[in-house]
């Protein structure tokens, strides 16, 4: 069984560089969907993602905590992503 290969492309990608892909036996997904696990780091240019993505606000609050960053409890999740993320 041949394992499924993934092309992380900027979008919108040209449809000459989808049928070049597609020939290969890529599946295209946009860039900044990347994973920052796949193949190490996001490419040049590309977004990676941020610290707080996909996080529950209990588990940014616990981030916070363990970074020594003090915040308001009673913050919304999107004051609470800004500190985690911005945070060294």
């Amino acid at each position: 069984m041949s394992e499924l290969k993934i092309a992380y492309e900027p979008h919108p990608v040209t449809p000459e560089r989808k049928a070049e892909l597609r020939k290969q036996g890529f599946k295209i997904i946009d860039a900044r969907f990347k994973p920052q696990d796949a193949d190490g780091e996001p490419e040049a240019g590309g977004t990676g993602r941020k610290p707080s993505h996909g996080l529950r606000v209990d588990d940014i609050k616990a981030k916070l905590t363990e970074k020594g960053i003090t915040f308001d409890e009673g913050a919304e999740r999107a004051e609470l992503a800004k500190l985690l993320d911005e945070a060294p």
